[in-house]
């Protein structure tokens, strides 16, 4: 098997990709559950000079938006150093080590305001709005700074079939759909989301092709909260009368937050340039029934 490298490989995205590449790849896990703190340079050296991996795939990040919105503009705070500090420490690492560095970003780097017909594209300017947002960005800047050999990936709602560590978007809604508690679902919000099973494949093909630059890793589908809930409840059985509409200009009336009203982004320049498409909502979640049926 092939040695490689990878960041966070407990989280929602990366464990997936373990489990679909288990007979393919030697995992190395660089993470606080194997005793590694990405903050720490010198372990993050230590680990990489050892390495015989030609790669790292970098999944590890503070996500939380709303903690990391929290600690806004702190830069002793987890969320900047985790997601800034720590990716210089890797691509720093792996650029001295001559390892290929997988970012793992997201397209939080964009304010929501006023995307292309389309989506967002790579060639879109980055403006994040909120904490957690910044701080992605300044993660890329370090890769892009570090004279790393390197490939970034923006992701977007990642969901999976199962994994009860933590929810995701699409079982979140399946969740409260269940429960019959499902809130008003906004209308006025859209989204790109993204299964987590084709984001492992376009991260093989990137480990085997070594492209350069930024890709959006993204699902084919733009829509709102409330079509999405509606597809789930189709796909899977529930009551249709149980998705109500809402509206996030109403939300945000009461809850003022920096909030992106339009994260449609474009997965055109993945199928364009590395030949991967990349699957409808629609395909996805019946794919999600067909696995979950082995499982339930």
């Amino acid at each position: 098997m092939q040695p490689l490298l990878v960041t966070g490989l407990t989280g929602l995205v990366a464990s997936r990709f373990q489990e679909l590449y288990s007979q393919d790849f030697d995992f190395t896990n660089i993470d606080l559950a194997t005793g590694i703190d990405i903050t720490d340079q010198a372990a993050v050296s230590q680990v990489m000079a050892q390495s015989a991996a030609t790669a790292c795939i970098h999944f590890a990040a503070f996500t939380n938006v709303d903690a990391a919105q929290a600690q806004n503009r702190d830069k002793s705070g987890p969320g900047y150093r985790v997601n800034v500090l720590g990716t210089k420490n890797i691509a720093q690492a792996c650029a001295k080590n001559n390892k290929y560095l997988v970012h793992i970003s997201t397209n939080f780097v964009f304010d929501g305001a006023n995307p292309p017909a389309g989506g967002y594209t790579e060639d879109s300017l980055p403006h994040p709005i909120e904490w957690y947002g910044q701080t992605k960005l300044w993660a890329e800047e370090e890769v892009k700074n570090s004279g790393v050999k390197f490939c970034i990936v923006r992701i977007t709602y990642p969901f999976r079939a199962y994994f009860p560590l933590k929810p995701d978007l699409i079982r979140s809604v399946m969740a409260k759909l269940k429960a019959g508690n499902l809130p008003p679902m906004f209308t006025d919000h859209i989204i790109t989301p993204t299964f987590i099973d084709d984001i492992a494949m376009a991260l093989k093909a990137m480990l085997d092709q070594h492209p350069q630059g930024i890709f959006h890793v993204v699902g084919s589908t733009n829509l709102s909260d409330y079509d999405l809930a509606m597809k789930v409840a189709q796909t899977f059985g529930y009551d249709l009368a149980l998705v109500t509409p809402g509206s996030l200009e109403d939300y945000l009336a009461a809850n003022p937050r920096p909030y992106q009203k339009n994260l449609a982004t474009s997965n055109a320049k993945l199928k364009r340039e590395l030949g991967f498409s990349m699957r409808t909502l629609d395909e996805a979640l019946v794919e999600m029934k067909r696995q979950l049926s082995g499982i339930v």
